[in-house]
Order: structure tokens, then C-alpha cells, then sequence
């Protein structure tokens, strides 16, 4: 793949919406991890629910994820706006999860016992590796008026199906845009910021700030707090030149009426590709396209939480992505010519 072996670099492991991201990240990679033995292979309905079809899932893990993350967010980045897919009460973190996990936050006090308020600028490093807040005591005050409000697009499980039947393509995801005026708040019109995906089915992590490239690295990235060496990480840079064949990632909709039509497209949309690869999370999906496991994705019907992380990743990666908005068409490709077509065919 065209990625290259390096280390992470510390302008992106020192950014205070990567460190947010990543505390976040972590508390869904513990929760998919929690949940999994209980989904057994039942799919019993006191756990899982359907959407819009049998196969639509929606899992207990996926709205205590989200509600758990909401909760995080309240007092972290009280300011900003959260939109989640489950629509899940705030759940506060500090009560839940055991002091021993707290601690591995960055955003937790463990003097005061609580999250910290932060803002853009509001998290450094000390030489100790403690996360500390800006401000005259320590408490965060006005820490959020450091730079713009903000959009956090979040999907607790991208994957549902895959993570209740035990398949690895599942993932957290998560992307930060700038928020719009009232009129257009929570449509990811802003500029992205970051984005990350983190698979504990993968055992994996991808994440890109904006000019700062993307990359993939084994695990969590709390898992490397810790460490004073630094992070292995891969540079991602799409399909190397010269690799024979084209693979297209794609999705299809669970509503029978929805994929008559996308089935009819598909001839038209595989022109130049030699198969296509369908692995049911579009997080992943994009991180794919961005390694260059696949020259291209287009899926219609996404919600922007879906595509959010994986999308910054992809343009981080030097490629082109079009963003369909909730339920348009989104695509992703090495050349805005490609994406064009894509979209025009999905």
C-alpha cells in the first residue's frame, strides 16, 4: 500500500481536538469491547433493535457509546455542538467508568475528580505527561473561548451489523468542523478539522488534522500516552503508482425500494474499476481509500456522521472527496475528475 513507515508526528499527538478525539475514542473502544460477549450470536432484542429493516441494526452499546461521549462533550467542550446518530441522553463519564480508566483521559483531574473544560488551546502536555487546563486555576474558565465553536459528527458504531455478527469492519468515528450560523448548525458545512477512526475489531486507528497529513497506527492512541519514545505511525498517501487493478468500496441501502435503483447504477458506476468491495462501514470505507487498499468509494444515503472522520482522512491523505451531506451522494477518489463521475453515477 502506499503508506509509509514513520513516527507520529507531535504537532498532531499535541493538538487538544486530537487528544479530545482520542479520549473519546477510547471510551468507545472499551464499550464495543464491554458489549461484545453479551450480543452472543441470539441477536437477542432486549440488546439489539432494527432501524429501518431486520438488518439495520441499532445496539445498546451504540447509544451508551454515544451517550457517554455526549456527556464528555458537555463538560469538555460545553460550547460546541454534538450531532450523533443515536440521539442518546448525556451519560457523565466521571460516574460510569472506574477511576483506574479515568485516569487514562486526558481531559480527567484526578485532583478535582472531574473533566476539565477545555478549549482549542486549553490542553498541554507537561513534562510529567499530565494533561493540564489553561487558566488561572486550573478549572478551565473561558478555556472554550479559544477559537470558534465547534461541530463534533459523531457515530458511536460505524458497522452495527458487522460489530453484532462478530466482523472486524467496525469502527468509532468522529470529525470536528467548524460550526455555521444557526440556520445551517449541524450540517458539516464548516471547515473539517480532524478526523479519527478507531477500530477494536482492526485493532487499528486512523487519523488526520487538517495540514498535517494522515495516518494509521496500531491500537489506540491512548494506549501510547504513556511512552516517551515515539509513535510508530503510517504516513497514507492513496494507491501507489503502478498498481495493477482498481477496486471500488461501496454500500448499499437496506430499504428494498432504495436498492432496486442503486443496483441499476451499478454497471455505470464500476466503469474503470475491476470489482467492487462492500465491507459495511463507510468509515472504514474511506481509511481504505486513503491506505490504498481502494482507488475509489461512492455510497449514497450516508448520514454525515458516517462519513465525518474517514473523509478528513481521505483529503489528508492527498486525495479528493466530495461530501454528500445527509443522504446525498459522497465520494472519494485520487482525482476530482473521478469523483465527478462518481457522483454523477451513484
Amino acid at each position: 500500500m502506499n503508506s509509509e513507515l514513520e513516527s507520529l508526528p507531535a504537532e498532531i499527538v499535541d493538538l487538544p481536538l486530537i487528544r479530545i478525539a482520542s479520549d473519546l475514542s477510547l471510551m468507545a473502544w472499551e464499550q464495543m469491547l464491554a458489549w461484545r460477549p453479551l450480543l452472543g450470536a441470539s441477536l437477542d432484542a432486549s440488546i439489539v433493535d432494527t432501524k429501518t429493516s431486520p438488518n439495520d441494526l441499532v445496539t445498546r452499546a451504540d447509544a451508551q457509546i454515544e451517550a457517554l461521549v455526549r456527556g464528555y462533550l458537555n463538560q469538555v467542550r460545553p460550547h460546541d455542538l454534538m450531532v450523533g446518530e443515536e440521539g442518546s441522553e448525556a451519560l457523565d463519564p466521571v460516574e460510569f467508568f472506574p477511576a483506574d480508566f479515568l485516569a487514562k483521559l486526558h481531559a480527567f483531574d484526578q485532583e478535582s475528580g472531574r473533566l476539565l473544560e477545555l478549549g482549542d488551546e486549553g490542553l498541554s502536555v507537561g513534562a510529567t505527561g499530565t494533561s493540564e487546563a489553561s487558566g488561572d486555576n486550573g478549572s478551565g474558565a473561558g478555556a472554550a473561548s479559544n477559537g470558534p465553536r465547534l461541530e463534533w459528527h459523531i457515530d458511536p458504531i460505524d458497522g452495527t451489523v458487522n460489530y453484532v455478527r462478530n466482523i472486524e469492519h467496525h469502527a468509532f468515528s468522529v470529525g470536528v468542523c467548524t460550526a455555521a450560523d444557526e440556520e445551517e448548525a449541524g450540517l458539516g458545512l464548516g471547515g473539517w478539522q480532524i478526523g479519527l477512526v478507531a477500530s477494536p475489531g482492526l485493532g487499528a486507528t486512523w487519523l488526520a488534522a487538517t495540514g498535517r497529513g494522515a495516518y494509521r497506527i496500531d491500537g489506540r492512541l491512548a494506549d501510547y500516552r504513556e511512552t516517551s519514545s515515539a509513535i510508530p505511525a503510517r504516513r497514507l498517501r492513496g494507491t501507489p503508482p503502478g498498481l495493477s487493478g482498481r477496486l471500488l468500496a461501496t454500500g448499499f441501502a437496506y430499504a428494498l425500494s432504495n436498492r432496486g435503483a442503486q443496483l441499476a447504477k451499478l454497471e455505470d458506476l464500476m466503469t474503470g474499476y475491476d470489482d467492487i468491495r462492500r465491507c459495511g462501514s463507510a468509515a472504514l470505507d474511506l481509511c481504505m481509500v486513503a491506505e490504498g487498499r481502494v482507488n475509489g468509494y461512492a455510497e449514497r444515503g450516508l448520514g454525515i456522521y458516517d462519513y465525518a472522520g474517514g473523509a478528513v482522512i481521505v483529503e489528508e491523505a492527498g486525495l479528493k472527496v466530495s461530501r454528500g451531506g445527509s443522504g446525498g451522494p459522497t465520494a472519494a477518489a485520487d482525482t476530482q475528475e473521478e469523483v465527478d463521475r462518481l457522483i454523477a453515477a451513484i
